[in-house]
């Protein structure tokens, strides 16, 4: 994009459309529309995660331009700190974590499910700060080593996964004494982050290099940090990482550390750039989210014509039994109890048919017919729904992986929706539902990632 304006233009568009077009589809397969829309809600997030004493707090003050976290070689926080901006009159002032998470307006309603326990380590602070202005800063605890959800009082991990889903850029900081070595760290490289937010968006910072003594130590040190990288990606083409350290007197600096005096502007830079990754961030989320709402509902008119495949067979015999029946039902009470005195079908060859002759073979008709009704919604249906529900994966042609992916994540939707209302879902029209999605994706989508492409 020409600039972060635009970028926010486009966003504000893009954050009318879904809920004028998709907000009722949504609703109707389950899926809050509030959790799809977080990421557009409210202003550009740059979570900043790391050991303790990696140098975040330092990092943020810097950025900052004044001093707002504390700052200290042991933990010094135990609490997600949202930094916003603020008037100069605001600025200083704390907003608890219950009033944050709650409020509809801002993109934490998701941390909800976390309880109250976390909301006691969760605030806001208001701070005066140009940079603020269009983005908003989280600051987090440090990880740590041998530590679990008991010892926090929360699930840190899943809190973390939250935060990086609505986060449009991820700085995550070591430092040379411990380079990946934090078992919080690896679990969230290993599994927090790839399951929340693409690569794209995690910036892997080597802080505080000047605490080095030579070049030979910091290599060392940049050498155990790819190697542990390496085995918690499971990757062999490594992410860039930025080394960095803190504006010092660089007379102060071990020899040849100048050379990354620029390493630590460029990355102060992308967070200032983070309204335009936020745009890349939000059409990324939407694709996703509307792509999985397409699987859903293509797996439930799968659902839907399974079943009616299946009625229309069992229409067809349940019609033969009705037409046996309504010629030769009375025939059989006539043999068995001696009533009626004539038969229909006698009376059909003898030709002396009368409309009263009727009555005995269209009771019957009727009665085959309600037990076929009966038939189909007590036994039939449920054993159908049984059926599927044991093996949901043959709803969906999994020919990818990339579908298997998407799979795996709505694979619980469709069960809870089939297992709740099974009924429902016959009487839903899918097929209508998803040539809206299609068009949604084809034409709607398509336009906003041609203004992305347009403007960069």
């Amino acid at each position: 994009m020409d600039s972060n304006s635009e970028a926010i233009e486009l966003t504000r568009k893009l954050e009318a459309l879904v809920p004028q077009k998709l907000g009722g589809l949504f609703q109707e397969y389950g899926v809050d529309i509030n959790d799809v829309l977080a990421s557009l809600k409210w202003k550009p997030l740059v979570l900043i995660i790391g050991n303790y004493s990696s140098g975040k707090s330092t990092f943020i003050n810097e950025v900052l331009g004044r001093d707002v976290q504390r700052t200290g070689q042991a933990p010094t926080d135990d609490s997600f700190t949202v930094l916003a901006g603020a008037s100069p009159q605001e600025s200083g002032k704390e907003i608890p974590g219950s009033t944050v998470i709650r409020d509809a307006s801002l993109p934490f309603q998701p941390l909800r499910h976390f309880g109250e326990s976390l909301m006691s380590h969760f605030s806001m602070k208001l701070v005066y700060s140009p940079v603020l202005e269009d983005v908003a800063i989280i600051d987090t605890p440090g990880m740590l080593d041998s530590v679990t959800e008991k010892d926090r009082g929360y699930d840190y991990l899943g809190v973390i996964g939250e935060l990086a889903k609505i986060s449009d850029l991820i700085v995550l900081m070591f430092d040379p004494h411990k380079a990946g070595t934090i078992k919080e760290t690896y679990q969230v490289i290993r599994s927090t982050l790839p399951g929340a937010a693409g690569e794209d968006r995690v910036r892997y910072v080597l802080n505080r290099i000047d605490e080095c003594d030579n070049i030979a130590d910091l290599l060392r040190a940049y050498g155990t940090l790819c190697w542990n990288l390496s085995q918690m990606t499971g990757r062999k083409d490594l992410p860039r990482i930025y080394l960095t350290y803190a504006p010092c007197d660089e007379s102060s600096l071990p020899q040849g550390f100048e050379v990354w005096r620029n390493e630590r502007d460029e990355l102060k830079r992308s967070l200032r750039s983070a309204p335009r990754l936020r745009l890349d961030h939000i059409l990324q989320q939407v694709d996703g989210a509307v792509r999985e709402l397409r699987m859903e509902v293509e797996a439930l008119d799968s659902f839907k014509q399974g079943f009616l495949k299946r009625l229309r067979a069992s229409l067809r015999t349940w019609g033969l039994v009705m037409l046996l029946a309504f010629l030769f039902g009375d025939t059989l009470t006539h043999l068995a109890f001696g009533y009626p005195e004539v038969s229909f079908l006698g009376e059909l060859l003898s030709g002396h048919l009368d409309i009263s002759d009727l009555m005995w073979p269209s009771l019957w008709a009727l009665a085959v017919g309600l037990a076929g009704i009966v038939w189909i919604q007590k036994i039939k249906f449920p054993a159908y729904t049984r059926k599927v529900l044991s093996s949901l994966d043959s709803l969906i042609k999994l020919d990818t992986s990339y579908k298997t992916d998407i799979w795996q994540r709505v694979k619980s939707r469709v069960r809870d929706l089939i297992t709740s209302n099974p009924g429902h879902q016959l009487r839903v029209s899918h097929a209508r539902n998803l040539l809206r999605i299609e068009k949604f994706l084809r034409h709607d989508l398509k336009k906003f990632y041609r203004e992305l492409e347009q403007g960069r």
